[in-house]
């Protein structure tokens, strides 16, 4: 009888338990931190001497995340395990700086933009024969130019379809961003695209950088794509919409620029 009693007293304790859970799912809530997944990747995330993380991504979602009042906690993770981590995974988790395209909609969820890049210009290793004016579908079009682009990675619905119908020449990498640079130093590849914000970054962190490599315009592309929060299905809805309230508008479209606190 005791032994029934015992097992009663625990169905019903993980029954309550369960229905728990699911009100606070509902409310916005989850059980433990979120893990804000990020990358060295200045200036959009990087870590400072005292262990906290800053940058044009960075900054406004950890501002969002204070005054929503919701508790996460930063983890630094390769781009690729970010992926899986939120597409596959069953705990919550976000991560900062992503761009928006359908297949990534389709199993996870964006917040509004936490800041706008200036237009995509292409890094160039000097000496590849980047022609002065080149727009970015006459480079896909060289016969002698190599695109470098990284595995999985989007620039938007049409950058990413002209890349896969035009470029003639294109190497395809795991790396992460600085692999890349490295790559292009190695003449394993010609160019690639990035944001000039990124790119001022990039040629500031060597000599050899600014020597080897030039920031080109590129006058055929579109205005600068917003990065976002993306977060796995198991981030509630409500806390979604917590967040999106916590972050302020962006400047007006045509400017690059990140959310003012």
């Amino acid at each position: 009888m005791r032994l029934r009693r015992l097992q009663w007293v625990l169905a019903g304790t993980a029954l309550i338990g369960a229905r728990a859970l699911a009100q606070a799912l509902q409310g916005g809530a989850v059980a433990a931190p979120i893990l804000v997944h990020y990358q060295e990747r200045a200036p959009y995330s990087q870590t400072l001497a005292d262990g906290a993380v800053q940058g044009l991504v960075a900054t406004p979602t950890a501002l969002a995340f204070e005054r929503a009042g919701i508790a996460f906690r930063w983890m630094l993770t390769p781009s690729q395990r970010q992926l899986a981590l939120i597409q596959h995974g069953t705990a919550a988790h976000c991560g900062v700086g992503w761009f928006r395209n359908p297949s990534r909609e389709a199993v996870g969820k964006f917040s509004v933009a936490l800041y706008r890049d200036q237009p995509l210009a292409a890094l160039v290793r000097v000496g590849a024969g980047w022609q002065p004016g080149m727009g970015f579908e006459d480079a896909l079009a060289s016969p002698s130019l190599r695109l470098l682009v990284k595995d999985g990675y989007s620039f938007g619905v049409r950058v990413d379809a002209l890349i896969a119908t035009r470029a003639v020449r294109k190497v395809t990498t795991s790396g992460e961003p600085l692999q890349l640079v490295s790559m292009l130093l190695a003449e394993r590849a010609d160019w690639m695209l990035v944001a000039p914000e990124e790119a001022e970054v990039i040629l500031k962190q060597s000599p050899n950088h600014a020597k080897q490599l030039s920031l080109a315009p590129l006058n055929d592309m579109p205005a600068g794509l917003e990065r976002h929060l993306y977060c796995s299905p198991a981030v509630p809805d409500a806390l979604m919409a917590r967040l999106n309230a916590a972050l302020p508008p962006l400047p007006k479209p045509g400017r690059a620029g990140a959310r003012t606190p």
